[in-house]
């Protein structure tokens, strides 16, 4: 199966589908998140952005990363 990491399930991806935002403001946050997560990444993140990304670390899905992100606006 393609895509699979080694060691996983062959059905480990079955069902899978991307997070779409729903609208303009999950778009907005799905950039704000990837741009700060970048950022810390790179070494370059503000106080904020890593305060933001550490709030959200936890997350097991783009949705609840997403709603908790929003929620810290």
């Amino acid at each position: 199966m393609a895509g699979r990491q080694a060691g996983e399930p062959e059905d480990a991806r079955r069902g899978m589908v991307a997070a779409v935002p729903g609208d303009v403001r999950e778009a907005e946050a799905d950039r704000e998140m990837a741009d700060a997560e970048r950022a810390v990444a790179t070494g370059t993140a503000s106080e904020q952005q890593r305060a933001a990304v550490d709030r959200i670390a936890h997350a097991r899905t783009q949705e609840e990363r997403r709603s908790l992100w929003l929620a810290g606006d």
